[in-house]
């Protein structure tokens, strides 16, 4: 998307565009910065540690989904961009880092809260975690058709509680009985 696409979009003059913005980049970078406020903000139950972690880390994830969903595109279009380009491989690697930092620094948390084993890399599980979601999140609602929300969402919780809680989700499912043939 060029500037002029974007002062197409908001019917601003190129005078009245600049005002508000240097250039592409600098919109881009307020964008995802505003886009990332929202995300923290949907997140933030689990992030802050609010009620059962399981419970919360789904609400939260719910949260991100919808964001995701609503702008896969920035993410798509930053994302793409970013190796092309240095300032926006800047915005996009603290972008990252920003969320790798406070999923570890939750991660700690619970390990210290006897929630999470202490065995895993809180950093190393964070940066994984936060890369897949990336990927898919991006794959799955960077472009139309976008994909289904639920099955985004159940994919990410079931992955997201195997991987920091183990069998404890396992632990409070139902258990179905085996079919019969």
């Amino acid at each position: 998307m060029t500037v002029a696409d974007l002062m197409a979009r908001t019917r601003l003059s190129r005078p009245a565009f600049y005002q508000y913005f240097s250039d592409l980049h600098d919109l881009i970078e307020v964008l995802l910065r505003e886009v990332e406020s929202i995300m923290h903000q949907t997140a933030n139950p689990w992030l802050s540690g609010e009620g059962e972690p399981i419970a919360a880390l789904r609400e939260s994830q719910k949260g991100v989904v919808q964001v995701c969903l609503d702008h896969g595109p920035i993410f798509r279009a930053v994302s793409e961009a970013a190796p092309l380009d240095e300032r926006l491989e800047r915005a996009w690697s603290a972008f990252t880092k920003r969320w790798d930092d406070v999923v570890e620094a939750r991660i700690k948390s619970q390990q210290r809260d006897g929630l999470i084993s202490k065995s895993l890399n809180a950093r190393r599980i964070a940066n994984a975690l936060n890369h897949m979601d990336t990927t898919l999140l991006i794959a799955e609602f960077g472009r139309r058709p976008q994909g289904d929300p639920k099955a985004v969402l159940d994919t990410l919780h079931h992955i997201w509680t195997a991987a920091l809680y183990g069998g404890q989700r396992a632990a409070r499912m139902p258990r179905k009985s085996p079919r019969k043939s």
